[in-house]
């Protein structure tokens, strides 16, 4: 929402990086005016365009709201304010010396350009970059008392663009912010980061790719399981695990640092559609490991034919999300004996029924008919031996007799495969 007033704010102009930015004095009123959340005036359902993490506590601005109007000493530490759209003007003031102590020579003369006002003209966007908890706080404080309006707080203002590049620059500061104060939540650097390439080949494929953009995966849920009867196969947060573990089973078959690094600097484009590439093909393999899982993600009822996976008399070890994950640590267990395609045909042999050796009575209950998800790193192991990739050892069976809850003399290891 633009004004068509303008405004004139005391402010100091800065560079930190490749950022220019303004650190100015703002009253408590025209912040509440002026500047609004992202969603307000950035309405993307696409998750590769979201600049904001999402507004879900609604207690921290209620606090916020009785701590500006009950504290006589309040204080607030800079909010970050983005502005995009019309023309703010830099003035800088004249700087004299007022004192025998030094001449203005002496003061750089960068720094004399430094201190001035900034004008709006009223037909920018202003968005909380930083700091949308402490502006819900002081939306609410106003509406109780205005008397508090005239405060000023510290305001840092940067640019920003709504080409694709000034979104991604726009982003990558948010999370930097953030990551140096509360951590950031999964959700927000699964639709926020720019540098983590998980998150990165995440938002692509949900937001481009077929096999997962038309509901397969709930973007929605960030839990590492999902309903029985859910229409999705999987959660976007269970997804965003799926593709580091991918990720790292990549880098670990070629040796090298390259995508440890992934998550602190952003790799060049050419290596990130190199990376997913590589991704896809991973997960289409996967995914064709079971025909009815293959036609479930290319059918247009794809919504029907994913829970039916799910439910009795099939049981499908791969429409399930922890099924998905005990087969990718499989695969990727086997890195220093198989090559990837290597694995891929070993683990043809897997059974995909839970009701068959190893699932049942270890991750799937059949009386209760329900998942034992607990249970999840035993079968990779089981599974491990019966692909003939361990041997079978005390241990092995210790655990398999806690989890069925007999003795370990009676405990039987599954049959190996042929």
């Amino acid at each position: 929402m633009a004004m068509n007033k303008g405004l004139y704010l005391p402010a100091i102009q800065g560079q930190f990086g490749s950022w220019v930015y303004y650190a100015a004095l703002m009253r408590l009123a025209d912040l509440q005016a002026r500047v609004r959340y992202a969603r307000e005036i950035h309405d993307n359902p696409k998750l590769s365009e979201m600049i904001q993490r999402s507004l879900d506590d609604k207690t921290r601005a209620q606090d916020i709201s009785d701590y500006l109007i009950k504290t006589n000493d309040r204080f607030f530490n800079s909010l970050v304010v983005g502005v995009h759209g019309g023309h703010p003007q830099w003035h800088p003031f004249d700087v004299a010396v007022r004192n025998n102590a030094h001449s203005l020579s002496d003061i750089d003369e960068t720094d004399r350009d430094a201190l001035g006002y900034l004008e709006f003209s009223g037909s920018e966007h202003l968005f909380a970059l930083d700091g949308q908890h402490r502006l819900a706080g002081i939306r609410r404080a106003l509406e109780k008392n205005a008397e508090i309006g005239d405060d000023r707080v510290s305001v840092l203002f940067v640019a920003h663009r709504t080409d694709a590049k000034g979104v991604r620059r726009t982003r990558s500061l948010f999370v930097a912010i953030n990551k140096k104060a509360v951590p950031v939540a999964k959700r927000d650097i699964i639709a926020l980061d720019e540098v983590d390439l998980a998150a990165i080949l995440t938002r692509r494929f949900v937001d481009e790719q077929s096999l997962f953009n038309r509901g397969q995966i709930d973007i929605d849920r960030f839990t590492p399981s999902i309903p029985a009867q859910a229409r999705a196969l999987t959660s976007i947060g269970h997804f965003y695990d799926l593709i580091k573990l991918v990720l790292n089973d990549i880098g670990a078959r070629r040796g090298d640092d390259e995508l440890k690094r992934a998550t602190r600097v952003r790799l060049p484009d050419r290596m990130i559609n190199r990376y997913a590439s590589e991704v896809l093909d991973y997960l289409l393999r996967l995914i064709a490991l079971d025909t009815e899982l293959d036609e479930a993600m290319r059918s247009k009822t794809f919504g029907e034919l994913i829970p039916s996976g799910r439910a009795a008399p099939k049981h499908r070890l791969l429409f399930r999300p922890v099924g998905l994950t005990i087969m990718m640590r499989l695969i990727a267990s086997m890195q220093k004996e198989h090559t990837l395609a290597a694995a891929f045909r070993l683990v043809k042999k897997v059974p995909l029924e839970l009701t068959k050796p190893p699932f049942k009575g270890v991750i799937w209950d059949d009386r209760r008919n329900r998942m034992i998800t607990a249970n999840a790193t035993l079968v990779v192991a089981l599974l491990q031996y019966m692909l003939g990739e361990r041997k079978a050892d005390a241990k092995l069976r210790e655990r398999l007799a806690v989890a069925q809850g007999v003795t370990v003399d009676s405990v039987r290891l599954p049959s190996r495969f042929s």
